[in-house]
């Protein structure tokens, strides 16, 4: 008798591990299958600055993406369907938080992809430093800008 509870304990516990497996393996693909989606979805950049307000991005983000305690959204680091699967299921929920499809839909993340996309970047260009350009070409002048 103690042997059957042992096997049944046994066959208990792999059922459980194989359903928890299982429901895994299937909000994997759910999410995936979202993030295609996703990424095949036209965003529209007014509507983006409109939800970047809305959802408060700016408080961690600054309101061109470039400041703040947050991570640098401008330029955007990666494409929109990994945009979307981050916020979906961002590494750390406790300084990012999720945003399940009931939050944000595709379509608003698209848009909020859209808007951080359309952004100039505030960081001038290498090429338009002057003082910068000298030190790269070995310009002597460049100890002496002019005044």
């Amino acid at each position: 008798m103690r042997m059957g509870m042992r096997m049944t304990g046994w066959l208990a516990l792999g059922l459980g591990v194989s359903g928890a497996v299982l429901f895994t393996v299937v909000a994997a693909g759910a999410t995936t299958e979202t993030s295609q989606d996703a990424a095949a979805l036209r965003g529209d950049a007014d509507r983006g600055r409109v939800l970047f307000e809305a959802y408060t991005c700016y408080g961690c983000h600054g309101y061109t993406g470039e400041t703040g305690f947050g991570p640098r959204l401008n330029p955007p680091r990666h494409d929109q369907a990994e945009f979307v699967q981050y916020l979906r299921n961002p590494r750390n929920p406790r300084r990012m938080p999720p945003y399940q499809q009931d939050d944000a839909s595709d379509q608003k993340l698209a848009d909020i992809f859209a808007y951080l996309t359309s952004l100039p970047s505030a960081s001038p260009e290498a090429e338009s430093i002057p003082l910068l350009q000298a030190i790269l070409t070995g310009d002597e002048n460049a100890d002496n800008p002019p005044h």
